[in-house]
């Protein structure tokens, strides 16, 4: 991935051009068409989005309880804190967004802390 493309995510807007360089190597760009199912309530941590453009409905037991769009990221909850995965995630309309999958995830906290770190506060903030 671009290095430059990082900057339309909120996540890394004030991380140095240099770190995003490094950053981009951990990443890469999927698309969902509508109606997938991204994220399995109950399945097990593996991936970890941010939302590049498109919405998705997140639901638990059932029951839609949140709608999220460009920005956004979801997956992170599960990922970091190795649990099983607390809602569904599904793809209302085509989705693209930054992937970054769990060993990568492991790479990055190793190479990279300060945004693991943020990306800690943003599941602490969900709570």
């Amino acid at each position: 991935m671009d290095p430059s493309q990082l900057k339309r995510f909120s996540l890394f807007e004030g991380v140095e051009d240099e770190k995003l360089a490094k950053i981009a190597v951990f990443t890469q760009l999927v698309e969902f068409p509508e109606g997938k199912v991204i994220i399995e309530e109950g399945g097990y941590a593996n991936d970890f989005y941010a939302i590049e453009e498109g919405t998705v409905q997140v639901t638990k037991a059932g029951e839609k309880v949140a709608t999220l769009g460009a920005g956004d990221v979801f997956g992170e909850q599960g990922l970091l804190e190795r649990q099983e995965r607390s809602a569904s995630v599904i793809a209302e309309t085509v989705v693209r967004a930054l992937k970054i999958e769990h060993w990568e995830l492991s790479r990055m906290r190793k190479a990279m802390p300060e945004v693991v770190e943020d990306l800690l506060k943003t599941v602490q903030s969900r709570d």
